[in-house]
């Protein structure tokens, strides 16, 4: 048992030492050997470990070491075992040659950005559901560029479905399957959860559209379209003007006008109003929609509906 528990206990105290020289500017070996009660020569090879793992230390001068802080970051976060492991590493992949030292840097450094995040608290949506067998055939045939076809369940009756894939997106809190419908050559969008009997075919398809993720990128929902060609502005009142202002509301927002009495006139440029109708929405009283004519018309005529609704005797 004595003989497993050594390396362990090696690479936890040097952890530590690794410790110890990011808090400290100057660190002499004798200090160590007297902190850790070992041995000056136990030291130096904890320090040769270091060195050999990739650490910039430095002898100043004799059993005067330091540690060039400015090559190492973020490793502060880390508690003595997992110091440990990233001593450990970073020793192995050394030892196997450039391409991996490169490859372990760009692990260590997701690492570090994960862990340094770990402080703030970010509230996602709960999504539903998703089966990963399932996400991993859409992956498939997208990699593949593999035709599918499978029964989706619509607003009406379920029906057959012919599609190539193009992306898994994940909008809202929902997971749809994009891709182009061959039969009618239109892009479309379908819900994973209310997808069943999911096939692949040995009908492949040449590629995927080069500009769709850009497209994807400025859209803010399921809503999407090839082209912006539909222009909407509004006034937005003054008592909410400064969300507006600190991020964009939509993807393509834009301000074209501050008015005196701190309201403001904003643009957004979509593919058709769906894509921003519960935007505009949830803005409601403090939206006044300019135009176009029939935007106004549609959620004035939304208003009015829940109105009526609202008006309406519920047993």
């Amino acid at each position: 048992m004595a003989g497993e528990k050594k390396p362990q206990t090696k690479l936890v105290r040097v952890g530590q030492i690794l410790r110890i020289f990011m808090s400290k500017k100057k660190v002499s070996s004798s200090w160590l050997a007297r902190e850790f009660r070992t041995t000056p020569r136990t030291i130096q090879r904890d320090l040769l470990l270091l060195k050999e793992s990739g650490f910039p230390i430095h002898e100043i001068q004799k059993g005067l070491y330091e540690l060039n802080k400015d090559l190492v970051k973020n490793l502060e976060v880390f508690d003595d075992t997992e110091l440990a492991l990233v001593v450990a590493l970073r020793n192995i992949v050394g030892q196997l040659g450039q391409p991996f030292q490169k490859a372990a840097d760009g692990v260590l450094e997701r690492l570090y950005q994960n862990v340094t995040s770990m402080p703030v608290f970010v509230k996602i949506d709960e999504a539903i559901p998703l089966d990963s067998s399932f996400l991993n055939r859409m992956i498939k045939a997208i990699r593949e560029k593999r035709q599918v076809t499978f029964h989706y369940s619509g607003l009406r009756s379920a029906h057959l479905v012919g599609l190539e894939p193009y992306r898994v997106v994940y909008f809202e809190g929902f997971w749809y399957l994009i891709g182009n419908e061959p039969s009618t050559g239109i892009l479309k969008r379908y819900a994973l959860d209310k997808i069943k009997d999911f096939r692949l075919s040995k009908e492949g398809f040449k590629s995927i559209p080069h500009d769709l993720d850009d497209t994807l990128k400025k859209s803010a929902n399921i809503w999407f379209a090839g082209e912006m060609n539909l222009e909407i502005t509004a006034r937005i009142d003054k008592e909410v003007s400064h969300y507006f202002k600190r991020r964009k509301m939509f993807p393509t927002q834009e301000i074209i006008e501050e008015k005196p009495d701190g309201s403001i006139v904003v643009s957004f440029r979509v593919g058709h109003y769906e894509a921003i109708r519960d935007i505009l929405k949830s803005w409601i009283p403090n939206i006044v929609i300019l135009s176009p004519e029939s935007v106004r018309e549609s959620l004035l005529a939304d208003a009015k509906e829940w109105i009526k609704k609202q008006s309406t005797k519920h047993c």
